[in-house]
């Protein structure tokens, strides 16, 4: 009896100190559907505690009930009874949940990425879900063995590279350890950056998934990201962009067949499946920034914007559910056509468009800050359609 006495407080000190403890450190802002998801997953383990003292607890009770109600069975089979409805219960209310037997969507998502390099390329990994699941397909699976990964995060501590180095005899790491300021620590590690990491593997095609560190953007000074799906390739800066060529190039990367929005917005499985998704539209979006951007000649600039818009039109039309984004995305372009004036499209067609997906957007949209500034573009923008459509008719 002393020692069940102790097992208990044991297990009570633990719960509380493990909850004390989490509730210190857990800094994540719950009000994003994932890190609130984060943190309840997290108190599965104190829930094991609290199982373990609700095992012990009830045959405690039935005890004391059993000295008050002397050689009454009643309460052992009432014991037996409430474990095993208990028990019942949980598993008809969970196990649809728990069993992720079919679920291979995070498993998707890393062949998918994996499938899309080409050979002996180098991915630069960043985050849970890129850098768990692409590890786990590519060293457990034996995927890809041609191609070559390496955590951001981790070439920041100073076991990774001298370790990880030994297996990867054809990539150079001109250090010991990854820091934006290149030099010798007063230990003699030796550090070096992205940059630098870079001009010394020129023979490897290099890729960020997903994206790369704030810390270090040493890479800008020869180097540009273009849209690889998901991920970024570091092109260097003198190769000149084809947006024809790398729309085409880009356009069937994956073969992802999951519907959007049919995950829980706090599972991982949501995260994999929005990125897939928004990895449809991220070369339309980058040509189209670079026609915002991009220091070009007018010409070029309108090539920009036409490629973009087609682009943009082409997947907004090829699914029904889509990011909400998307509608956002596709208004702007068809607004900054109709400001080119071309011939080979009509103005009223791209009037239309513009607003009816800028109303779409701000529809399902409620919490953005520019939803009212969108909704008086609009008011002006159906009065030029009214306006030419009247003119058309004269």
């Amino acid at each position: 009896k002393q020692q069940k006495s102790s097992v208990i407080w044991l297990f009570t000190g633990m719960l509380c100190l493990y909850s004390l403890f989490f509730a210190w450190r857990a800094n994540l802002d719950i009000t994003k559907p994932l890190f609130l998801g984060v943190v309840e997953r997290f108190w599965l383990q104190s829930n094991a505690v609290v199982a373990v003292l609700a095992g012990l607890g009830l045959p405690t009770l039935i005890s004391v009930g059993s000295a008050m109600l002397e050689g009454s069975q009643v309460l052992l089979w009432l014991e037996w009874l409430s474990a095993l409805t208990l028990v019942s219960s949980q598993i008809w209310a969970n196990y649809s949940t728990c069993d992720q037997s079919n679920n291979y969507v995070v498993d998707k998502f890393a062949r998918n990425l994996l499938s899309s390099m080409p050979m002996d390329a180098v991915i630069l990994l960043r985050g849970d879900l890129p850098g768990n699941a692409l590890r786990y397909v590519h060293y457990c699976e034996g995927m890809r063995p041609d191609i070559t990964l390496i955590d951001q995060e981790m070439m920041t501590y100073e076991w990774y590279l001298p370790k990880l180095a030994k297996h990867l005899p054809d990539v150079y790491f001109p250090g010991d350890r990854w820091n934006p300021v290149e030099g010798v620590l007063p230990d003699g590690t030796l550090t070096f950056n992205l940059h630098r990491f870079l001009k010394v593997n020129k023979h490897k095609e290099v890729f960020a998934c997903i994206g790369l560190h704030e810390g270090d953007s040493t890479w800008r000074r020869s180097y540009s990201l273009w849209p690889w799906g998901t991920c970024e390739k570091l092109v260097p800066s003198d190769v000149a962009f084809d947006p024809g060529e790398w729309t085409h190039l880009t356009r069937n990367l994956y073969n992802w067949t999951e519907d959007y929005g049919s995950f829980k917005p706090s599972s991982w499985e949501a995260v994999a499946n929005e990125e897939m998704w928004q990895a449809r539209m991220k070369t339309a979006f980058f040509i189209f920034n670079l026609a915002e951007t991009a220091s070009v000649t007018a010409e070029m600039k309108s090539q920009l914007y036409t490629f973009a818009y087609t682009s943009y039109k082409e997947i907004v039309n090829s699914y029904s559910n889509h990011p909400v984004n998307w509608h956002k995305n596709y208004a702007i372009a068809c607004e900054r056509m109709l400001r080119l004036h071309q011939a080979d499209v009509d103005p009223e067609v791209l009037l239309s468009e513009t607003v009816k997906h800028f109303l779409l957007y701000v529809e399902k949209a409620e919490d953005d800050p520019q939803r009212q500034d969108i909704l008086q573009a609009v008011t002006h923008l159906k009065k030029e359609l009214q306006g030419l459509r009247k003119r058309k008719e004269d």
